[in-house]
């Protein structure tokens, strides 16, 4: 555990090995059970790109399993399982993601990726972490690239050109908007993909990085359809305001002593004594 802590303090990443990775096994067969369910035939979800041809159709298909994946609460599952390792990384009391994102990214369709980022530039907290969950086997022309130590660099060091989506079919409020597709991107320098390194990932494992770590994917340059989940996670206790996203997260898990404040609160809220 202090390896793995050691490296995501210096790297702003880490690799990590479930401790118990049946709930992506899990998940993956659902997935691809509710896929042939969808296209009326049984597809491996590697395999997914030699059939969804069409974008709309690619789209449409990846909206419905979205759904279903939120629905069943595939990524809390794959994150509860593991709890003891983030509680470890960033503390007892945690919170996760409600609604993850489903990313099902065809080979050599830049249209499936929203490039190199930080979340930060879109709100993101660097108390905030990201679990990138892969359902399939990822090398690395088909996974994501990190730019190592850049999560404790200012934001002036990588200037920022907003525009709006080239892909008319990202608007504000559209289907690929509420699947995580950016309808005002903040374009980096081309150049930092020099400093970017890919990292291939096994069914599971994961990769964890803070929200204010360089990283993304322009193009998947794989063989492969990239079928993958990124789940957040933050202490529950970290000053991140969440006014405006109340229901962004949910409780995954608390300290006794947190837990125990968080009654003593709620009962004298509700006998109009609190004084905090």
């Amino acid at each position: 555990m202090k390896s793995l802590a050691s490296h995501f303090f210096e790297k702003g990443w880490a690799v990590i090995d479930m401790v118990d990775p049946s709930p992506i096994y899990e998940a993956r067969e659902l997935l691809k059970q509710e896929l042939a369910s969808i296209l009326g035939r049984t597809i491996e979800l590697e395999n997914y790109h030699e059939v969804a041809l069409d974008d709309a159709q690619h789209t449409e298909t990846q909206v419905k399993l979205t759904q279903f994946f939120r629905d069943k609460k595939l990524g809390r599952k794959v994150i509860e399982a593991q709890k003891d390792i983030f509680r470890g990384i960033i503390g007892l009391d945690l919170l996760v993601q409600a609604f993850p994102y489903l990313r099902m990214t065809r080979p050599n369709k830049p249209q499936d990726n929203i490039g190199y980022h930080r979340d930060t530039f879109y709100g993101g907290s660097p108390f905030e972490v990201s679990v990138l969950v892969p359902f399939v086997n990822l090398e690395s022309k088909s996974g994501l690239s990190v730019m190592s130590g850049s999560q404790t660099a200012p934001e002036s060091m990588f200037p920022i050109e907003q525009i709006k989506n080239p892909d008319t079919a990202v608007v504000k409020g559209s289907a690929k908007h509420q699947l995580g597709f950016l309808y005002a991107p903040k374009l980096m320098d081309p150049e930092i993909e020099k400093q970017m390194t890919p990292i291939p990932l096994k069914l599971g494992q994961a990769l964890m990085f803070s929200l204010s770590t360089v990283h993304g994917s322009v193009v998947n340059t794989g063989r492969f359809t990239r079928w993958s989940s990124d789940i957040r996670v933050v202490n529950a206790l970290a000053p991140v305001d969440l006014s405006a996203r109340p229901t962004y997260y949910e409780t995954l898990c608390l300290s006794p002593v947190t837990e125990s404040a968080r009654k003593y609160l709620e009962a004298n809220q509700t006998r109009g004594t609190a004084n905090v």
